[in-house]
């Protein structure tokens, strides 16, 4: 049976997605000799059902689809699935493709997986301020999956030996990111690291998250005097281009005999 991966980003209006996948994509064809597709859950195209057809087009009969997201969310358990034709909250099924019917398998988000909070780590120290107030920033989601996964990373950080660490979110849950700056500042902090859990850059990371902190738009940090005295705020990078994740998606596909 002639196995695919299917590499599923989220999508944006900015190139920052698609070139993260892309390059992504790439480097786990290269390091599983399989032919890795790209698809996208909007906007960026193709679209899922656009990149299924075509794998099957090309003889495809089992796929792997993985979704390269932080944390499980509707588009993880209802919008990703229609795309690929199983049922909602699935792990997959024997899906029916122009005719030719197809076994897929849906994989989970990668955020549980300790490499991420090894790559926060790195980011820190990159930073040259191992003493910092640490915040870690979730996107935030109706559904209990992201928080879960950015609250996790947070205490795994503090595992790590950073004894203040903080998070928040910029949308949708509790506590925001200025709650977690208000509480940063209350213990004193004079320098503050930002880890952004996200996938790649686009408007939270580029614009709604600097006007939160009270740093320069589409900038690496700045001097902040929004909650109440000034302090140091650096802005970290997103995870998405960090070469480890390819391990983690590579580790995935062991059990599919790839």
């Amino acid at each position: 049976m002639k196995k695919g991966i299917l590499l599923i980003g989220h999508g944006s209006r900015y190139i920052f997605n698609k070139e993260a996948i892309e390059m992504q994509a790439s480097a786990l064809e290269e390091r599983t000799g399989i032919k890795v597709w790209t698809a996208y859950n909007e906007t960026t195209m193709p679209l899922v059902d656009m990149a299924v057809e075509d794998m099957v087009k090309e003889g495809v009969e089992e796929i792997i689809a993985m979704p390269f997201f932080i944390a499980s969310g509707l588009h993880i358990t209802r919008d990703i699935p229609r795309g690929l034709g199983i049922p909602e909250n699935s792990s997959g099924g024997d899906v029916n493709v122009g005719g030719k019917n197809v076994k897929i398998h849906f994989e989970q988000p990668f955020g549980s997986d300790p490499v991420l909070a090894d790559i926060l780590e790195k980011r820190i120290q990159d930073f040259g301020m191992p003493d910092s107030s640490i915040i870690v920033v979730g996107h935030g989601s109706r559904l209990p999956y992201n928080k879960e996964i950015i609250s996790l990373n947070a205490e795994r950080l503090k595992e790590k030996g950073h004894k203040h660490v903080f998070y928040g979110f910029n949308e949708f849950n509790e506590p925001t990111i200025g709650d977690a700056m208000n509480e940063a500042v209350k213990t004193g902090a004079e320098n503050i690291v930002v880890l952004p859990l996200f996938i790649t850059s686009g408007a939270h990371i580029g614009e709604d998250i600097p006007e939160t902190l009270g740093i320069p738009p589409h900038s690496d940090g700045g001097v902040s005097t929004k909650y109440g005295r000034s302090v140091n705020i650096k802005l970290a990078m997103p995870v998405g281009r960090d070469p480890r994740l390819v391990d983690v998606l590579v580790n995935k596909l062991e059990k599919y005999g790839i």
